[in-house]
């Protein structure tokens, strides 16, 4: 099933020359693809890049748990969601 989106967002290969250097910068280095919060955020380039360097600061800085329980906790809280 492939990914759809209710938000306009940017094509991978966009022709603005900002979205293409947000998401080549921003590529996961395993899947070859921009995060999913970078697409959906793509209409407001500087705001995506912003977001994004949150996230990774947050991320890095982030004390007492490891990489895979703050995915594990993302998990559970995405689910909760819905």
């Amino acid at each position: 099933m492939t990914w759809q989106t209710w938000i306009k967002i940017e094509t991978d290969g966009a022709t603005g020359e900002t979205v293409q250097q947000l998401y080549d910068s921003t590529r996961d280095r395993q899947t070859g693809a921009p995060p999913d919060a970078v697409r959906l955020t793509s209409q407001t380039p500087t705001v995506a890049r912003l977001l994004y360097d949150l996230n990774r600061a947050i991320h890095r800085e982030a004390k007492g748990l490891s990489a895979r329980e703050q995915e594990i906790a993302a998990l559970i809280v995405s689910a909760y969601n819905g």
